[in-house]
Formats: structure tokens, C-alpha cells, sequence
């Protein structure tokens, strides 16, 4: 705060601010003498606006109360009111009794106010310590008003400048302790809104928990899982793949593929139809055909070489239909295998190129084990 700050002198700055307010009636710029006596925020308002100003009824004066409404109301006051000057000095009369009172605003403003009763008037001062336009540090006039009802209107007015740095740092005190408490009551209110959050859950009413069952043998899931899981590869077919071995015809019975099954049939049929007796008879024709034991080839011998040849050959012809009708079935049957464990080999990630090498090496194996 700006100690040492001389007070206002009321009849030293009113009559010339007085002197200045019936020219407004006169001329729509204010009057020279009147800027100096104004604050550096007032004079540059007045300035600005009253070079603006068009309509005649536009009084420079309205500027000098900030509110509009007040406005219109000091420029019916000093409009309907008489400024006389004494007949001596030529000043206007003020009363005896000219009160001051102080209000700090904050640490850098300090007001001070003077009513006029005879005038209804009430100016508003401000202590201007750096106002090089004005003249140097003085009281110049921040407001003028008009005097009506209450003369505090609410304000905390001083009757010293030190009853006014007092009074604002009890205020700024007051302030400080209303907003702690504001927040100390918010604190509570969070506290409280905590706690009634937290209540919600200790009102749950408690539920029974359910009867546990036995955790399943962890061992047995697994091995579980892992059959399901390779099962499903016997059903895997490519979508690439249209061959379907399901839909071709069933597989053909057990069938025994001995190599000179030719050779047997025409030494039986030349000797008398006697041959060794195979190690594994089978019932059906089929089974029979394939282990050499062709039981409708044992009949009697035929009259003649020629007929005996005729129904030779056409035995040879059918039993060779036959082998060529399990061959086939053989060689699907290879195939539908070889194309299964591709599948399955495919689902489980080994490239085609390594199960060509598995197969190869399988087929080598053979080889080797046909040699020895």
C-alpha cells in the first residue's frame, strides 16, 4: 500500500470541477480546463467519445458516469441546478461542512468520495500517483454521480486512510477465511458423497455361494482335448480337393494278391486240378479265387485237349477279370490312404515337400528291407 498519500482538500478540487458542468449545455466538447482534473482512464474516455459524438442531445457530460442510466440522471441534476459564484471571488459557494471519506479498493487503489447535498451530487476521487498529464501525483476525479437515497449505497466507506487500509485487510482476511471454509465444506461433501458410495455395498445383502463342485482331473481334460482334437482330422478334406473317396464304391472285401496266382491256375488245370491247399481258405468265390483254391475248376477231365483249352481259357479270362477288378480296388483303396495322411499332414503343417521326402524314405525302407 502507498503510504504517505496527502488527503483531498474539497475546496480546492470542486470549484473548478463545478465550474465545468454548465458549459455542457453550451459546447458538445468539453471545456480545457476540465481533462486535467479528470483520471488518466476517465480523460481518455472523455476524449475518445466526445469527438465521436453527432447528436447534439449526446452531452460530453453523460461521460462522466460510467453507468448509462445514472448517466441520463447527473444530466437532468446539473441541468435543473443553479451554480453560483460569489460576488468577491468569483467561485462557487460550497456548504461549510464538506465530509471525506476513504475506501481501499486493493493495494494499489485508494478512493475517496465527497457529497454535495445542495446539488445532489456525489463525486468519486482517486489517488493518481503517476499522472505526468495531469500534472504529477494528485486526486483526480474518477466518477460523478448523482446523490440519491442511501449515501453508502452498500459501500464500506472510512473516515481515514488508515481506518481504510485497516478495513480492506480485514476484508482481505475475510476472504481468505471464507474460501477456506468454502473448501473445507466441499471436502466434507466429498467425504460424505465417499461414504455413501461405500455404504451401498456394506446394505448389499449377502448371498449364499454356490455348492463348489470337484475341479475336473487335469490330466484327463488334457488327454481328453488331445484326442478330440486329432480325431478330427480323419473328416479333413481340402476345399481345393473335389475328390470325395466316399463317394466312390465301397471298398472290396479281403482279397489275397499272390503274385503267380496265373501260374498256379494252369498248372491245376494241366495236372489233374490238384494242387497244394492254400494256408488261409477263404468261403466266398472271391476269397477263393485270390488264395488259388478254385473249387469250381475240380471236375472231371474233358474228352477232348481243344474243349479242355476253350474252358481253360475262358476260366483264365475271368479269373483274370476279377484280379483286374481287385487291383483296382487295391490301388483306390493306396490312394484314398495316401490322400488321407496328406490331409492330415497338411492340417498339422508339414508342407507337401515333406511329406513327399516322409513317403520316399518309407518306399526306400521297402527297398531295403525286400533285398535282405
Amino acid at each position: 500500500m502507498v503510504d504517505l498519500i496527502p488527503p483531498p482538500d474539497p475546496r480546492t478540487l470542486l470549484p473548478p470541477l463545478l465550474a465545468c458542468l454548465p458549459t455542457a449545455f453550451v459546447s458538445p466538447q468539453p471545456p480545457p480546463a476540465l481533462l486535467p482534473l479528470l483520471s488518466p482512464i476517465l480523460r481518455q474516455r472523455v476524449q475518445i467519445l466526445s469527438s465521436v459524438n453527432v447528436s447534439p442531445t449526446d452531452s460530453w457530460l453523460r461521460l462522466l458516469c460510467w453507468d448509462a442510466e445514472q448517466a441520463e440522471r447527473l444530466q437532468a441534476l446539473v441541468d435543473g441546478a443553479s451554480f453560483e459564484q460569489h460576488p468577491v471571488s468569483g467561485e462557487i459557494e460550497l456548504p461549510d461542512e464538506l465530509p471525506v471519506r476513504y475506501r481501499r479498493v486493493d493495494e494499489e487503489t485508494l478512493r475517496s468520495r465527497v457529497i454535495l447535498p445542495d446539488y445532489s451530487l456525489k463525486v468519486i476521487y482517486v489517488w493518481c500517483p503517476n499522472d505526468e498529464e495531469g500534472g504529477g501525483p494528485a486526486w483526480r476525479v474518477a466518477e460523478l454521480l448523482p446523490q440519491e437515497g442511501s449515501v453508502d449505497d452498500g459501500e464500506v466507506w472510512s473516515v481515514s486512510i488508515g481506518e481504510a487500509n485497516a478495513e480492506q485487510k480485514d476484508h482481505l482476511l475475510q476472504d481468505a477465511l471464507s474460501a477456506a471454509e468454502q473448501a473445507e465444506k466441499q471436502k466434507e461433501a466429498e467425504e460424505d458423497d465417499d461414504d455413501d458410495y461405500w455404504a451401498q455395498y456394506d446394505a448389499t445383502p449377502g448371498r449364499t455361494p454356490a455348492a463348489k463342485t470337484p475341479a475336473p482331473n487335469p490330466v484327463s481334460s488334457l488327454q481328453q482335448s488331445e484326442a478330440d482334437y486329432f480325431s478330427r482330422y480323419g473328416d479333413v478334406q481340402p476345399a481345393m480337393d473335389n475328390h470325395d473317396p466316399e463317394e466312390e464304391q465301397p471298398e472290396l472285401g479281403a482279397s489275397s494278391l499272390n503274385g503267380d496266382m496265373l501260374a498256379q491256375l494252369l498248372r491245376r488245370q494241366f495236372n489233374g486240378g490238384e494242387t497244394d491247399k492254400p494256408d488261409h481258405p477263404y468261403e466266398s468265390s472271391a476269397g477263393a479265387a485270390a488264395n488259388g483254391d478254385h473249387a469250381s475248376l475240380n471236375h472231371p477231365r474233358p474228352s477232348s485237349i481243344s474243349s479242355a483249352s476253350s474252358e481253360a481259357v475262358a476260366k483264365l479270362e475271368q479269373e483274370a477279370e476279377h484280379q483286374s477288378s481287385y487291383e483296382v480296388g487295391v490301388k483306390q483303396h493306396i490312394g484314398s490312404s495316401i490322400k488321407g495322411l496328406f490331409r492330415l499332414a497338411k492340417a498339422t503343417g508339414i508342407s507337401r515337400s515333406e511329406f513327399q521326402s516322409l513317403v520316399q524314405t518309407e518306399l526306400e525302407l521297402l527297398n531295403v528291407s525286400d533285398g535282405e
